[in-house]
């Protein structure tokens, strides 16, 4: 499924967003209240002012086509559209099983995260690096992937990647800085992240998830080759539930 996502400015939205509301509140009111939510939050600012934050203005753009979409493909129809191979099976995770989840579930860091958005101070870190590991994946015939804001702001989750073929869940991944220090001690900063990548997991109910480590040399393109190589073997090999972390560093 191909969908054209034409970049939205906040006065084309606001309305699209009160429609979309409209829809969900016969079908599905907790996405009606997740709506009303963000949209009570963001819209009591100038469409100009959303409009310059770039973080901000992306997140409202994917969350208004993610509901679109969600919306018009009940759950018989997104298993149809994967078979079809309309969409693949990443994504076909994310509109039946993970966006549905956090759509149930009081999402307990919202308003942090959003107001991080307002006040531009979530900086999108290892942005590049996300977008060229998801590419390589989806170039292959072995795995597909897929990288959301909800899924990095939410659930402490840089991109969602599935092994193919495959009958198992998509595996949580999240990219985060080398563990050590050149002296071999253990980074206090790594260890409490990896405490609070834990305890976000358990609150979601993921059952498969896997920190990576790295160091600024992953950026090489024949380092993303084997990393990609590294993400998708762990997604294969590993069983139906599993919290691991691995180290890359070429």
């Amino acid at each position: 499924m191909t969908l054209d996502r034409t970049r939205l400015h906040a006065n084309e939205i606001k309305p699209r967003l009160k429609e979309l509301r409209k829809k969900a509140l016969s079908i599905e009111p907790n996405l009606a209240t997740r709506i009303n939510k963000i949209g009570t939050t963001v819209f009591k600012y100038k469409n100009e002012l959303i409009d310059k934050k770039q973080f901000l203005i992306e997140f409202l753009n994917e969350f208004y086509y993610d509901i679109q979409t969600y919306l018009s493909l009940p759950k018989e129809k997104i298993q149809e559209f994967y078979q079809q191979k309309n969409i693949s099976l990443t994504e076909y995770y994310w509109y039946s099983l993970v966006l549905s989840n956090w759509l149930t579930k009081e999402d307990p860091k919202f308003s942090y995260w959003i107001e991080k958005l307002l006040l531009e101070e979530y900086k999108g870190n290892d942005q590049n690096l996300i977008l060229a590991l998801t590419q390589k994946i989806n170039t292959r015939t072995d795995g597909s992937a897929s990288h959301r804001y909800i899924l990095d702001l939410s659930m402490a989750t840089d991109l969602l990647v599935s092994h193919v073929p495959s009958q198992l869940q998509p595996v949580f991944v999240q990219l985060t800085g080398i563990p050590t220090f050149r002296d071999g001690q253990l980074n206090p900063d790594f260890i409490k992240k990896q405490q609070r990548w834990d305890s976000t997991l358990s609150y979601w109910c993921i059952k498969r998830a896997l920190l990576v480590a790295h160091n600024s040399e992953v950026n090489r393109p024949d380092n993303l080759l084997i990393l990609t190589d590294a993400i998708l073997k762990e997604s294969s090999a590993r069983p139906a539930e599993f919290r691991a972390s691995i180290v890359f560093h070429k």
